[in-house]
């Protein structure tokens, strides 16, 4: 007998990548962004760059999935183009400034920490009685991971809906690969001052907020 699957909420899936690097070094990036993605309809927004990538096979271009920093600029301009006609997606981005901390670079674990924080105040803000699904990157350290949980589990505890947190591997999924794209073009706005790739994006795809670690 087939079941039927009946959710009591309105669930929203929230995918979250970042861009940049933990080195606080002089060789290592200046800023270190992440940002979360809000999918209302997850099966439209994948489905959407699903299609490119069948487009690219099919005129013989060789495409196993969509990566930023790796694309060709003609495959960036066809997944932005693609991601900013669908009006379904909400953005923000987190952008931390290594630059504010000269003396002693913060641990990954605090980072992700502070990150958590952020990040939960802003699902706070924009998602109100529902059900939110948050996704991370299974690439994470058990101790950051840990971290990263601690945090969002603290500050969700008031959340007016329900929640749930995963990590997963999501190298592979078309909506983190979205995540991946906003991050990347908002590493670049930041990193390089050059706005190009981050101006493709809606204002609901591109705002941002820069973070702030004291110790």
């Amino acid at each position: 007998m087939r079941q039927r699957i009946v959710l009591k909420l309105k669930t929203l899936y929230v995918f979250v990548d970042e861009s940049g690097n933990f080195d606080f070094s002089d060789s290592g990036t200046k800023h270190l962004v992440l940002s979360a993605v809000i999918c209302h309809k997850p099966l439209k927004s994948s489905s959407n760059l699903l299609k490119l990538k069948y487009l690219r096979l099919a005129l013989g271009f060789n495409t196993p999935g969509f990566h930023a920093s790796q694309d060709r600029p003609n495959t960036r301009h066809q997944v932005l183009s693609t991601i900013s006609r669908d009006k379904s997606l909400r953005a923000f981005t987190l952008v931390l400034d290594k630059r504010c901390h000269p003396r002693v670079a913060p641990s990954p674990s605090l980072i992700y920490h502070a990150f958590g924080i952020a990040l939960a105040t802003n699902l706070k803000a924009e998602v109100r009685r529902k059900k939110v699904i948050l996704i991370f990157d299974k690439a994470l350290k058990a101790k950051e991971e840990a971290s990263l949980f601690a945090s969002l589990k603290s500050e969700l505890a008031s959340f007016e809906g329900e929640y749930l947190i995963y990590f997963q591997n999501v190298s592979k999924d078309l909506n983190a690969q979205i995540a991946d794209y906003v991050a990347w073009a908002n590493f670049v706005a930041f990193e390089r001052g050059n706005r190009n790739w981050l101006n493709y994006l809606p204002p609901g795809l591109n705002k941002s907020r820069v973070l702030d670690i004291r110790h």
